[in-house]
């Protein structure tokens, strides 16, 4: 799923639509979530791949200096 950047994305609505994206797509406990972007997508795709199934695996490929750190 794409996400649009800015820090206002960083919602309880925005988590919700993409649980519900995960599910519509089957992830199990075992399917990893992969953040390609910056901070914001980073840090929205940690929380969901935290708290989905009680964590999934997550894979970060940070496209910005600040979202490597």
């Amino acid at each position: 799923a794409e996400i649009p950047a800015g820090e206002e994305i960083k919602t309880l609505r925005t988590a919700m639509g993409l649980y519900d994206r995960a599910v519509e797509l089957g992830l199990d406990r075992r399917s990893p979530i992969f953040a390609l972007g910056g901070g914001v997508v980073g840090d929205i795709t940690g929380f969901i791949a935290a708290t989905y199934m009680r964590g999934i695996p997550f894979i970060q490929l940070p496209t910005t200096l600040l979202a490597q750190v």
